[in-house]
């Protein structure tokens, strides 16, 4: 486990285990592991560096754990987390930082989106389209695939050069993130599928 973050080597055992048990069909299960770096690390020996009280505190939001799951005025995904599955039904707020729950909870969401995608044929644009939609909401992704639809010359099943061109996403910076939410979104995709997955490759043999 050469060159991880020293953290990953404590949580990508908890990681594996709920993949297998809840997404064992996960095409890519080092892409899950990007993801926590996403969510978690400023760099590779960052404090917060797939650390389960990893917490985002701004003026909008309030995210914890490994897989940063948000709180605001508006929703509140602790509570939609815990309608996920039965054995998160119990999941108390004192309890947030618990690792396990919070990486069965981000598997199960990446799925939910995934088998909402399944229109998608090729997998590679299917999962580019499923962390955009955990970072940015799958309503989000749906729209902007109607917006690409209405483009002439987009694909709305092809995400690269196609649906992440277009958005309804506000494209001015945001206070308190220093990029706005489209370039975030959009960044996202491309950092978990691309700049953080390889270093977990072996890990889970993909």
């Amino acid at each position: 486990m050469d060159g991880l973050p020293p953290n990953a080597v404590t949580y990508l055992p908890v990681l594996q285990a709920e993949i297998r048990t809840h997404w064992p069909q996960t095409p890519l299960p080092s892409t899950l592991a990007a993801q926590v770096e996403q969510e978690t690390c400023y760099n590779l020996k960052h404090r917060k560096c797939w650390n389960p009280k990893a917490e985002l505190k701004t003026e909008r939001e309030y995210g914890f754990g490994l897989g940063q799951l948000t709180v605001t005025k508006r929703f509140d995904n602790f509570s939609e987390a815990k309608k996920l599955h039965s054995s998160l039904a119990s999941w108390q707020w004192e309890e947030r930082y618990d690792p396990a729950r919070q990486l069965r909870t981000m598997v199960l969401m990446d799925k939910g989106a995934w088998l909402r995608l399944s229109f998608v044929d090729d997998e590679i644009e299917r999962l580019a389209m499923t962390f955009s939609a955990y970072n940015g909401g799958l309503g989000g992704v749906l729209q902007d695939r109607e917006l690409c639809a209405s483009t002439q010359g987009c694909n709305p099943n092809l995400w690269f050069g196609n649906v992440a061109e277009y958005s309804f996403k506000k494209k001015t910076k945001t206070s308190g993130y220093g990029k706005s939410f489209f370039d975030i979104n959009r960044e996202y995709v491309v950092n978990v599928l691309t700049k953080r997955r390889e270093k977990y490759a072996a890990y889970f043999g993909d």
